[in-house]
């Protein structure tokens, strides 16, 4: 989640012009008739994700090879079904997380922020010479669009995947060439167009964090809580960096963990990498998504920061002792023992 998501590319440019009017700001787009975030969310909405990858994985060995690389059980997910996952390297920390489609069990997606791609790719190319599968990026092939609160058109010949987002909702994978022909078929939906903003937006209130190129190598998988959100499997075997991730489970603690805030004040110049500071200006936590609300008046920020467990409940958060903030509640409860079941104990 970012605010300075790639610029649109020329492909985006021209099919979102076809749509209702819309604007971009900061690399996110917003659709000039879409609601402020604090009613959107309960609104049935369709969103271009112009700030979404896709690699595939396919191969004989695309299944062992991912099982002994990702933190999520690649070999108890079903095809067609898709699941939170983790790439780190051997000390735990992660290059990305993404949600992973199984297509069939030689075939697999990888769904990402666009800008960490190239770091994806060259991170598990690494360990895929002796397999045979083979990593590619299909980013401009396809086309992602999320929908909350509304099904999504039935499948079609031009749909590649349907990828449930945990709490949110879902996201369709179509063909770029194919673009008229599925906006055209969304047209029966009763739902209100809204941008990437207000996505990441959804994101955020779900709990959900990406790494982006700011934070890549910088935090291992708990600290996006995914052990909350099922993107870690603790009985799997081996796969890189599990030594590290489970140690945190059965004998560490969590330090850090992600929460979502809300700036107090308009600001839309935060930054993913700004660090978080108590009253007393120590550095707490570090900001790992934010997102915009310019339809807010007046526009608000809203965002996910990896800080200090003990420090989420302090009154006085800033980022960089500039603009205050206030953590907000997640839509789940967290501890710091590292094992994902909330109890606060070991």
């Amino acid at each position: 989640m970012s605010a300075s998501f790639n610029t649109l590319d020329t492909w985006w440019q021209d099919s979102l012009g076809a749509l209702p009017a819309q604007s971009h700001h900061n690399g996110q787009s917003y659709f000039n008739s879409e609601p402020p975030f604090t009613t959107l969310i309960d609104t049935a909405s369709i969103h271009p994700l112009h700030q979404l990858g896709l690699i595939s994985i396919e191969g004989p060995d695309a299944s062992r090879f991912l099982q002994g690389q990702l933190t999520a059980d690649i070999e108890a997910l079903a095809i067609g079904e898709s699941t939170l996952a983790a790439h780190c390297d051997p000390k735990g920390r992660m290059h990305a997380n993404f949600y992973l489609y199984c297509a069939t069990k030689d075939h697999y997606l990888l769904q990402l922020p666009i800008s960490v791609v190239d770091t994806a790719l060259t991170a598990l190319n690494k360990y895929a010479v002796f397999s045979k599968a083979t990593l590619t990026d299909i980013s401009t092939k396809y086309a992602a669009f999320g929908f909350a609160k509304v099904n999504p058109v039935p499948d079609n010949t031009d749909l590649l995947a349907s990828l449930t987002i945990n709490t949110v909702g879902s996201i369709q994978w179509i063909k770029r060439a194919a673009i008229t022909h599925y906006l055209s078929s969304l047209e029966i939906l009763d739902a209100q167009w809204c941008g990437s903003a207000a996505w990441e937006y959804r994101l955020i209130n779900a709990g959900l964090s990406f790494v982006q190129p700011q934070t890549v190598g910088e935090f291992i998988p708990q600290m996006f809580n995914l052990d909350y959100l099922g993107g870690i499997s603790f009985t799997k075997g081996c796969y890189t960096g599990q030594e590290i991730i489970a140690r945190m489970k059965y004998r560490g603690k969590v330090k850090r963990r992600c929460f979502p805030f809300i700036t107090t004040a308009a600001n839309n110049t935060l930054t993913i990498g700004d660090e978080c500071l108590n009253a007393e200006g120590q550095l707490i936590g570090t900001i790992v998504g934010v997102t915009n609300d310019i339809k807010n008046t007046p526009a608000q920020s809203y965002g996910m920061v990896a800080i200090k467990v003990a420090a989420a409940e302090e009154a006085s958060l800033s980022i960089k002792g500039e603009t205050a903030i206030t953590i907000t509640a997640l839509p789940y409860a967290v501890d710091g023992d590292g094992d994902g079941d909330g109890d606060g104990d070991k």
